[in-house]
């Protein structure tokens, strides 16, 4: 369970395998989701799921440090024993279980900070999925780390429907408002901890020596770090604009985030999953680690640059088709926010880099600087509402994006320019055929295709990506290399050409 050496012997295909089932069960967690979230975006008013989100940035705040990275620790290091995890599992209980009743302590601070008595209670209920989580951390990486791909997919996938089940039923059977969504976040922690207990045959025992666990948790600490400073990033905008315009502007802001994620979801999440701990097995032979990291890189950009484009040109229709018209302010901040989702996506490879060879302090570096500086932006612009936030968000992107990746090239196989080679194909796509449908509109064949509604444009959208991106010969030859790599029974350093 522990040993993950016989996983080198066919690294490429367990690492395609993992992808193909990762992409289609989040597929179908997306489409889930979305039916989820379309009832319930029904059922219950903007209020509720600002209330909500309100109280899962405080939990999330102290929630972040659960884990404390051990996690990761588990799934990057070549080598690891029992004694070891289970020292890292008592550490992950421990906090998790300490970090509960400390949140308990903040619910005061954020009824205050949010001026809404509704908070406190939601504060509390909400902890007690810290250290339900916690307890299931590392049989989850141990499953990661041994590539039971199924095993781990089921899991995600059976906890979700049992939380949304009991979201659904509370919100329509009864007056439970933001209850009902408290209520599907707990029950889909305790399920899925449930079902990591049971699918990973690894049970921890009393640690013998904690050796071996100090130097783990130095390395989860700066990962958590990371982690943590990532958190700034995702949830300060909602505590701001929960702040200064309340959880009826917050409500319409985050299910416009929530949205404008998906690419994320889908795509790089699912596929940074698996390819993680393949760059990981890889570490020690860098020109195979550099190949393979630029093959998973075009590869994930193919598939995202069209989700990007067709959420960038559709935002109005996506969100009226997913909650209503009456959302239609959630139309307005997705089609901001999703000016940068191309750099929103491309963000992540700079981590997959930096965790892979286990430079995690430098991860945490950068987080810092780059949350304090999204903050500031933050800061600037709620002056203007959740629409001002949502520029600050696509500015900073923009910024951010280029500047990890030469952050993280130093030192490496990799060169800041193989980045930006591997990237202009998509971002290029991306820059014209949102150009064409937003500032081309003064055009007048332009403007009638632009006005042709979601299917029309959609269609026109992959014609052009197709055309300009795909097809020509200059990219089919990388990415005929790139399918190869994770087709072949080993990992050839000669498979993948710059």
């Amino acid at each position: 369970m522990l040993s993950s050496e016989h996983l080198t012997r066919d690294l490429g295909r367990r690492t395609a395998s993992g992808g193909f089932i990762a992409l289609s069960a989040q597929a179908l967690i997306l489409l889930t989701q979305f039916g989820y979230m379309a009832l319930m975006a029904r059922l219950l008013q903007p209020d509720d799921f600002g209330l909500v989100a309100m109280a899962a940035s405080v939990t999330a705040f102290v929630g972040v440090f659960a884990d404390l990275g051990l996690s990761m620790v588990t799934i990057q290091r070549k080598e690891v024993d029992h004694d070891t995890t289970s020292a890292l599992f008592f550490v992950n209980l421990a906090v998790g279980f300490a970090l509960m009743p400390l949140v308990w302590l903040t619910a005061p601070v954020a009824t205050w900070l949010f001026n809404d008595p509704r908070v406190f209670n939601l504060v509390l209920v909400l902890a007690i999925a810290i250290p339900i989580t916690a307890a299931g951390a590392q049989h989850k990486a141990l499953l990661i780390r041994n590539m039971r791909w199924m095993s781990l997919h089921g899991v995600n996938l059976g906890s979700l429907l049992c939380g949304f089940a009991v979201g659904i039923a509370m919100a329509w059977g009864g007056d439970f408002k933001y209850w009902s969504l408290a209520a599907a976040t707990l029950t889909t922690a305790l399920v899925g901890t449930i079902g990591q207990w049971v699918l990973s045959p690894w049970r921890p025992t009393k640690v013998a020596d904690w050796k071996n666990a100090r130097s783990a948790i130095g390395f989860g600490i700066n990962y958590s770090g990371s982690q943590f400073t990532n958190y700034i990033n995702r949830q300060s905008d909602n505590v701001l604009v929960g702040w200064k315009s309340g959880p009826h502007e917050l409500g319409f802001y985050t299910r416009a985030y929530a949205l404008f994620m998906l690419p994320v979801t889908l795509v790089s999440g699912p596929i940074g999953s698996v390819i993680i701990p393949m760059l990981s097995r890889l570490q020690t032979q860098p020109d195979k680690w550099a190949r393979t990291y630029l093959s998973a890189m075009r590869l994930t950009l193919m598939i995202n640059t069209i989700l990007c484009i067709l959420i960038t040109i559709n935002a109005q229709e996506i969100v009226a088709i997913a909650y209503g018209e009456e959302w239609s302010k959630s139309g307005t901040i997705l089609m901001i926010l999703s000016l940068s989702l191309i750099t929103s996506v491309s963000g992540q490879f700079g981590g997959w880099m930096l965790v892979s060879v286990g430079r995690v302090r430098e991860l945490f570096v950068f987080s810092v600087f780059s949350s304090l500086i999204r903050f500031a932006s933050f800061l600037f612009a709620i002056q203007w509402g959740a629409f001002g936030v949502a520029v600050a968000w696509s500015i900073t992107s923009w910024v951010f994006t280029p500047a990890l990746w030469l952050y993280a090239t130093r030192n490496t196989e990799l060169r800041f320019k193989d980045h930006l080679k591997a990237a202009a194909p998509f971002f290029s796509a991306y820059i014209v055929v949102v150009a064409l449908f937003h500032v081309g509109t003064s055009f007048a064949v332009l403007s009638l295709l632009a006005e042709g509604g979601l299917v029309l444009k959609s269609a026109i959208a992959v014609v052009v990506y197709g055309v300009f991106v795909v097809a020509p010969y200059r990219f089919a030859g990388p990415m005929l290399g790139d399918m190869r790599l994770f087709l072949d029974k080993d990992v050839h350093s000669e498979d993948v050409k710059h």
